[in-house]
């Protein structure tokens, strides 16, 4: 790892991105590092060594380039799911939604790329998020989407991209094209992810709808010592589950936290709404 002042330190294709983050941390270090390219190993290797892989589009000798631009933030937002506070409002609107994991990935990436821009969400990371996706069975590191759908569909109004590493989940970005929807959608993840027996919930930077929900602000160096130990439990029970496409089963079902898993969630349904997303 090269590091210069001024400038953010540039991890090279041979290091260990674990041991850089720990490096990174040691010194005291701003949250944002360089890698030169983007592909799935190396988001992937990043993702695994605590950094949350974002991108930068830069222009270089005349042409535009991706960079991976990988954040070790200073403090992380971290929430057991069973924690998850349900509010009165989102328990009452959640009657009118359903909820799925992995029924429509591209269509909820595309939605976030829409909603927020491609800032750091440039073409090659989205890209790659994709590949990921397929590829999600084979890798420590599972991409995943999380949909929230009108009654039982076709309908998509809100949704997120994230990840599951061993014990953990990692919320990654996130859109909703309605009122409320979006507050519906992360508290009946809170538990879906309560239910699976996952008890990690990383939600990134700290905000105060994240706090409100039940998550913790924690400095660097804490963050990651829980997320080494999560990221230890590859048998954690939740861990297969959320990988696999799901049933669309009322929302309101998650929002109990004394119920179990709803039967037939984890079904591997055909009946998949048709949201032109074909990448299943």
């Amino acid at each position: 790892m090269l590091q210069e002042d001024g400038s953010y330190p540039l991890i090279e294709p041979f290091d260990d991105f674990h041991d850089c983050a720990d490096r990174l941390a040691a010194a005291g270090a701003d949250e944002f590092a360089f890698f030169p390219f983007i592909d799935s190993d190396a988001v992937e290797r990043a993702a695994l060594g605590r950094f949350m892989p974002m991108g930068l589009s830069v222009e270089l000798e005349g042409r535009r380039r991706d960079l991976l631009l990988p954040k070790l933030h200073l403090e992380r937002c971290l929430l057991d799911p069973c924690d998850t506070r349900v509010t009165r409002t989102a328990r009452r609107e959640s009657r009118r939604y359903s909820l799925s994991v992995n029924r429509a990935f591209g269509a909820v990436l595309s939605s976030c790329v829409a909603t927020h821009g491609a800032d750091w969400l440039v073409g090659d990371l989205e890209r790659t998020f994709l590949e990921l996706h397929e590829q999600r069975f084979q890798r420590r590191v599972a991409f995943v989407s999380v949909e929230l759908w009108v009654g039982s569909g076709p309908d998509l109004v809100a949704g997120e991209i994230g990840y599951v590493v061993g014990g953990a989940y990692a919320s990654l970005t996130g859109y909703t094209a309605r009122s409320g929807a979006g507050t519906v959608q992360l508290m009946a993840l809170g538990g879906l992810l309560a239910k699976l027996g996952l008890r990690v919930w990383d939600l990134g930077m700290a905000m105060d709808y994240k706090l409100a929900l039940g998550g913790r602000a924690l400095p660097r160096e804490s963050f990651m010592r829980e997320l080494d130990r999560a990221y230890r439990d590859d048998d954690a029970p939740g861990n297969a589950a959320i990988r696999a496409v799901s049933g669309l089963v009322p929302a309101r079902a998650f929002l109990d936290a004394s119920a179990s898993l709803p039967e037939g969630f984890l079904a591997d349904s055909t009946n998949v709404p048709d949201t032109g997303d074909h990448h299943e």
